[in-house]
């Protein structure tokens, strides 16, 4: 059940709901002062600061890939439901 409400707020919060829906999530495996994180094995650094993202917490890559072959991704906190723009290291 809280899994289909983080869905739903995700729907509200992007323009690509289907996309959205579609997407797997990744765990944050390491979080270091709200602007450093690992995830899916790899070096993600925040654009600017992204408060309130956790160790355990689930994340969808909106934007960019989770495998780190981007110059950029757009991260959904499916905790928080807030959205975080990084840089892929």
């Amino acid at each position: 059940m809280n899994r289909i409400i983080r869905i739903c707020a995700a729907m509200v919060l992007t323009a690509t709901a289907s996309t959205v829906l579609a997407a797997d999530s990744y765990e944050i495996e390491v979080s270091h002062d709200d602007e450093l994180f690992i995830i899916n094995g790899e070096k993600f650094e925040a654009k600017t600061w992204c408060p309130d993202m956790e160790e355990g917490d689930e994340v969808i890559f909106i934007e960019g890939s989770p495998y780190g072959a981007c110059a950029s991704a757009k991260l959904l906190n499916l905790r928080t439901e807030k959205i975080c723009n990084v840089w892929c290291a």
